[in-house]
């Protein structure tokens, strides 16, 4: 108990030092073009020291909830492009992902999920995460509707592996990252955050959650061909 009160006390400790000294005023769009030429610049005298301070910023704002995720993301595809950008969005995200998954589980999942099960208002979506965690947490990574926090907990509480929830995270965000990394490569001619959310890529976003959604489905339809036939061969 004193053990998982200290941890606790640790991350609130950290989110309120990003707090008081003003981390929220580097993680937006303002602070991001004013100072693109800086961040350039370190990138290429320094790339893959650049690149793993960035991956330690983004695991650790992950952990810690902090505001400007989609920010990281654009700021990443700016600095490093496309595929060295994806990569590092998509295995970072992850890793952060996992550690809060890991953490949320430690802290307060065995206290949770039998409260959550009892609960009218969420009886239903336990019973459902705990019969198909997989394609739920495929979807709900790969549309942007579910805040990237909402889901970390949400499968804490649900019976899926470490294992499962790494490589679903993984694939659910692959398309929303590569679509973020991509317009961060135009912030060099925009002005503001409307701009780079145009209809395309409001139309590509609603794609990819089409396509989460038909994904989603076709491993739930699998899983449950399996359970049929592993029944029927006993």
């Amino acid at each position: 108990m004193i053990k998982k009160l200290l941890l606790l006390a640790s991350l609130l400790s950290l989110i309120a030092l990003f707090f008081v000294y003003g981390g929220q005023e580097y993680l937006n769009f303002d602070s991001l073009k004013q100072h693109k030429s800086e961040l350039l610049a370190y990138a290429d005298a320094n790339f893959w020291k650049a690149f793993f301070i960035t991956g330690g910023i983004y695991i650790l704002s992950t952990v810690l909830n902090l505001p400007g995720a989609a920010i990281m993301s654009l700021a990443i595809g700016f600095i490093f492009g496309r595929w060295y950008g994806v990569l590092l969005a998509t295995v970072a995200a992850t890793i952060g992902a996992v550690l809060v998954f890991w953490i949320a589980r430690y802290l307060i999942a065995d206290w949770a999920r039998p409260r959550l099960e009892k609960m009218p208002s969420t009886q239903k979506v336990m019973k459902k995460l705990k019969h198909d965690s997989f394609s739920y947490l495929l979807f709900m990574r790969a549309v942007p509707l579910f805040p990237f926090w909402f889901v970390n907990m949400t499968f804490a509480f649900s019976p899926i592996s470490t294992k499962q929830y790494l490589i679903g995270t993984y694939i659910g965000m692959f398309p929303v990252s590569f679509v973020l990394v991509n317009l961060g490569q135009s912030l060099a001619s925009v002005d503001s955050m409307e701009q780079l959310f145009s209809t395309e890529v409001i139309v590509a976003f609603v794609l990819i959650g089409v396509v989460a959604l038909i994904g989603s489905q076709l491993v739930k339809a699998r899983a449950n061909k399996l359970s049929v036939t592993e029944e029927v061969e006993n």
